[in-house]
Order: C-alpha cells, then sequence, then structure tokens
C-alpha cells in the first residue's frame, strides 16, 4: 500500500534508500498485514512515521510490475496531516512536502499523485472514495 500524505495542497515525499526505487522520491507506503484492515495499516505506517491523519481515501488500485515480481499496489490519501515526518535511516533519508512532485520520482508513485491530483476536487469522488 501506498499513502499519499497531503497536506495544504502538498504531498509528502521520501528519498529512498533501498530497492526497488532506491535514490528516488517516493509515497510512503508499506505492506498490508493479514487479517488487517485498509484504515488499520494505514494508521500503522502513518504512525510509524510519525504522522495522524482525520481522513481517508481510495486512490485506485494499482499493478505494477518489476524485473522479478509484480505487485498489486492499493493507493490511499490521507488528509487532516498532524505531526512531523520522521526519518528511519532505513527506507527514507530525508522527506519534504511539495505541490510539485521531485524529481527523480518512480513512475509508479508519479501514476498514482497525477491520478490522485485529476479527481481530488470531484465532491462526488470523494464521496465514494471516502474511508474514514
Amino acid at each position: 500500500m501506498d499513502i499519499i500524505f497531503e497536506r495544504a495542497d502538498t504531498i509528502l515525499y521520501g528519498f529512498r534508500l533501498i530497492k526497488p526505487y532506491a535514490n528516488v522520491w517516493a509515497l510512503v507506503g508499506g505492506r498490508v498485514l493479514r487479517g488487517e484492515k485498509l484504515r488499520q495499516c494505514a494508521n500503522r505506517i502513518a504512525t510509524e512515521y510519525g504522522l495522524g491523519f482525520e481522513k481517508l481515501y481510495l486512490n485506485g488500485i494499482y499493478p505494477v510490475t518489476f524485473p522479478n515480481r509484480s505487485d498489486i499496489v492499493i493507493s490511499l490519501v490521507a488528509r487532516s496531516i498532524s505531526g512531523q515526518p520522521k526519518i528511519d535511516g532505513h527506507e527514507f533519508s530525508k522527506f519534504k512536502w511539495t505541490s510539485t512532485p521531485p524529481k527523480p520520482i518512480g513512475a509508479n508513485y508519479l501514476r498514482m499523485v497525477i491520478a490522485w491530483q485529476t479527481k481530488m476536487n470531484s465532491e462526488e469522488y470523494l464521496k465514494l472514495a471516502d474511508l474514514t
């Protein structure tokens, strides 16, 4: 699962240290654990990075192919963010909030951000996608 943390028209990006996507800007994410609900998973991941949120939306489901595997990514958007992101020194070396996707960015992350930016102002979409 990848989470777009959105605050004041900016999105949180982390500079990744590990593969896949080492040395590019990425979204915060992690695996959904067995039996875990999406909201629980998003809360766990946010807490690991020192963040909290009030609103959660489904952004989409994205197939992602790597040279040695294929994944299905659930893209969520968290709004009404609290806290400051903590650098873990393992997965991310730094974070930044920006309204423009930084470069270099992983193509799959960019695809998810663009998808969100095209529908984020649609009240009808937000009602349908609301997971809170």
